[in-house]
């Protein structure tokens, strides 16, 4: 497994690291930690639950798998208890019993955690594109399916489109709608309790589609919202070069300019779910002058973005591309380092992060580098002490990778105390054995 996978996997296990979530988990009882005053049913159920939260962890720490008699060991629960928990989620698909390894005498039964048993998806919404990712319970992305779509889109189609890309995803990763616990859409504009598009200008009717809903039908689950900035900086610090860094600002550059904010571990949404939404602010001159130092028209709307530039026109303009080529990318920095100025000083992150689609292709680099170093020399002009500048390390994915994380943080809250009511049946939903081992049964 690779370390970004287990990096994932990790700050998901983790889920409070982030933030608590406002979204519940479809089919999920939520029923307090404390049994006393609860009917007797009630609480023996919650006493289960905890049981076999303590098993699943512990057999999720040991990918070779655990015997019942080391099990009862670690958990100081009793081997019958053991038997029945163990039984429990295999009956759920969470726990596969592996084949013996020695054929003498009655075998010793030996359990694993099974990552199939549940998946999560993750979804990143743009103008142009809207793309999917497949991800199991130890994060390994299993695929991810993008498809270019029009611009003027109403927000029906595109979200059609978007249930056809997961489609595709499934399909592609052949992984059962059954067994899809959560997803997380990223989008622009600005988010209301993850549930609602509250404002967006550049995707048509998108904040009267609610695409939360559609996929909830789609997927039978439950299914988050948030900002595609916010998403981005949690990718980045699960796995990419702000990996561990608690304090970060994602800059989110497209065809507008989005900030992603990490602070003290956890991401900031600020009281209207508009923390870093920079590229709406009111700069009449800006946006024009911006739009000119890379050789774009000024808009003639009234301008929301003081860095109002397009993505093609970054993307393509390494040195030689455009009439003004290394002079407009260093612009482009230094305008930024201006524009997030008040930004730094307010929040004093350190590490900024620069991404995402703009900079995908490895023939930009130069451009991209360009643009980083621009900004970073500028921010140490104006700033006692600046922070560091870093180009994002996950490129086009780092949304996708920040809705498959916070996805599989609410998975694993579930999974840290009632693992058995993830899904609303009890019988296992077609989840495949996907330990190494399991596969060897006869």
């Amino acid at each position: 497994m690779s370390r970004a996978t287990t990096d994932l996997a990790q700050h998901a296990r983790q889920g409070s690291g982030w933030r608590s979530l406002t979204w519940p988990l479809g089919n999920t009882r939520r029923r307090s930690a404390d049994p006393v005053g609860q009917p007797p049913s009630v609480a023996v159920a919650d006493l289960r639950g905890r049981n076999a939260a303590v098993v699943l962890t512990t057999l999720r720490n040991a990918p070779e798998g655990m015997k019942v008699a080391p099990l009862a060991d670690v958990t100081a629960l009793s081997r019958p208890t053991i038997e029945v928990i163990v039984d429990d989620l295999k009956s759920v698909g969470l726990v596969v019993e592996l084949p013996p390894t020695s054929s003498v005498g009655r075998p010793a039964r030996r359990f694993a955690f099974n990552p199939g048993a549940a998946h999560v998806v993750g979804v990143d919404v743009r103008a142009h594109e809207v793309a999917a990712s497949v991800v199991d319970l130890d994060g390994r992305v299993l695929a991810r399916e993008r498809k270019r779509v029009r611009r003027d889109l109403r927000g029906r189609a595109r979200a059609a489109a978007t249930v056809e890309v997961v489609r595709v995803a499934l399909s592609r990763a052949d992984v059962s709608v059954d067994t899809v616990a959560a997803a997380v859409v990223g989008t622009p504009g600005w988010v209301e309790d993850n549930a609602r598009v509250r404002y967006v200008d550049n995707l048509r009717d998108w904040a009267e589609t609610d695409i939360a809903g559609i996929l909830a039908a789609e997927l039978k689950c439950a299914v988050a919202v948030d900002n595609d900035a916010n998403l981005a900086a949690v990718g980045e610090h699960s796995q990419g070069v702000a990996h561990g860094v608690d304090d970060l600002i994602f800059i989110l550059l497209g065809e507008r300019v989005g900030a992603g904010i990490i602070a003290g571990g956890r991401p900031l949404h600020g009281h209207h779910g508009a923390a870093g939404e920079i590229g709406f602010m009111v700069h009449p001159a800006g946006s024009r002058l911006a739009a000119r130092a890379i050789g774009e028209k000024g808009k003639s709307r009234p301008g929301l973005d003081p860095l109002d530039f397009s993505a093609a026109h970054l993307a393509q303009g390494a040195p030689g591309d455009l009439t003004a080529g290394r002079e407009d990318l260093e612009s482009v920095g230094t305008r930024l380092a201006h524009a997030l100025a008040p930004t730094l000083l307010a929040l004093d992150p350190a590490m900024v992060v620069l991404g995402s689609n703009l900079f995908g292709a490895a023939d930009n680099e130069s451009a991209r580098e360009r643009v980083v170093s621009a900004a970073r020399e500028e921010a140490r002009a104006l700033l006692v002490d600046p922070p560091e500048w870093r180009v994002s390390a996950l490129g086009d994915d780092v949304v996708l990778a920040g809705a498959a994380t916070f996805a599989l943080s609410g998975v694993e809250a579930v999974l840290a105390s009632e693992p058995l009511s993830l899904f609303p049946s009890w019988s296992s939903p077609s989840a495949p054995a996907t330990h190494p081992a399991a596969s060897r049964t006869s």
